[in-house]
């Protein structure tokens, strides 16, 4: 076998091994699809049929009964933004999950007065394990009548000037906003009862929105009525709905950048034009290969 020969087969096997390993090796970053610890989403992914997208070129231009599920862990463009209010106005409903990201950012350029208050909400005395996991038990009446009782946060943060027929949901009496990040309250911090759940209406859809992105990953979707209470949330009136989740806007590790490559290139060899491309490429360069080495042996 020709030197050259070798050195390409060599090259073939070594990209054909990465590739494996990088489709089948997990994920360990926030909120990714493929993470199976803690921290990931990929109870939620498999229990709620979500479909993952990569960009928001990909939010179907028709949502009605589609649920985007938005973490803001980056920031947005304005091309993007836009993309987002246009399926909110036109049917779709946002379900925006942020404590410390960038929510305020896109709250600002949909034009409503609702803000996350960026700061941690502790309750030392409704918790689970710690005041950093407050327990949430009052709701609005039609979030009671799903036998919704109680949800556990994890490092969440509250929301501010939100009226009161749009609240969802508010902490205890016995919580308090930690303004000052030193763990206990002192005069001037905001106490309980503080808002963690709210539902806007815009246009023809709704925003909803929820001071903590955490109740949807792995350790969490099971603890209480955290998924009960998700699914009050992206099923509100007991629709089925297209639930989409945008990763483009997590923060992400370069497996997670590989493993969504990968995907891209899955989806692009689905295309049986594509793959009758590439089929035609491989006999063409077998025909090349074998017609060089005839005339080499000639």
């Amino acid at each position: 076998m020709r030197l050259s020969s070798t050195l390409l087969l060599v090259v073939v096997l070594i990209t054909a091994v990465s590739l494996v390993c990088i489709w089948f090796y997990p994920s360990f970053q926030d909120f990714m699809e493929t993470n199976t610890a803690w921290n990931g989403i990929r109870t939620f992914d498999n229990e709620s049929n979500v479909a993952v997208i990569s960009s928001l070129d990909m939010v179907p231009g028709s949502p009605d009964k589609s649920v985007l599920i938005v973490i803001p862990g980056i920031d947005y463009s304005d091309q993007e933004l836009a993309i987002l209010k246009q399926f909110i106005n036109d049917g779709g409903t946002m379900l925006l999950m942020d404590d410390f990201g960038y929510g305020n950012t896109v709250l600002k350029y949909l034009g409503v007065n609702a803000r996350f208050s960026g700061k941690p909400l502790l309750d030392p005395l409704f918790c689970y394990q710690n005041q950093s996991m407050p327990r949430i038990t009052d709701f609005v009446e039609q979030v009671k009548e799903r036998d919704i009782s109680v949800i556990t946060l994890n490092h969440a943060t509250t929301l501010n000037n939100v009226i009161t027929d749009q609240v969802i949901a508010w902490s205890s009496t016995s919580s308090f906003l930690d303004i000052n990040d030193n763990g206990a309250w002192e005069q001037g911090e905001s106490q309980g009862p503080l808002v963690v759940a709210a539902k806007l209406t815009m246009g023809e859809g709704n925003l909803k929105l929820v001071s903590d992105s955490s109740i949807i990953i792995n350790n969490m979707l099971s603890r209480d009525n955290n998924k009960e209470f998700i699914q009050y949330l992206t099923q509100e009136k007991g629709e089925i709905n297209n639930i989409l989740v945008d990763s483009s806007h997590l923060v992400k590790a370069p497996l997670d950048t590989a493993k969504e490559r990968i995907m891209s290139l899955q989806v692009a060899l689905s295309n049986p034009y594509a793959l009758l491309g590439i089929i035609a490429v491989i006999f063409a360069t077998v025909f090349w290969y074998n017609f060089r080495k005839g005339e080499t042996v000639s």
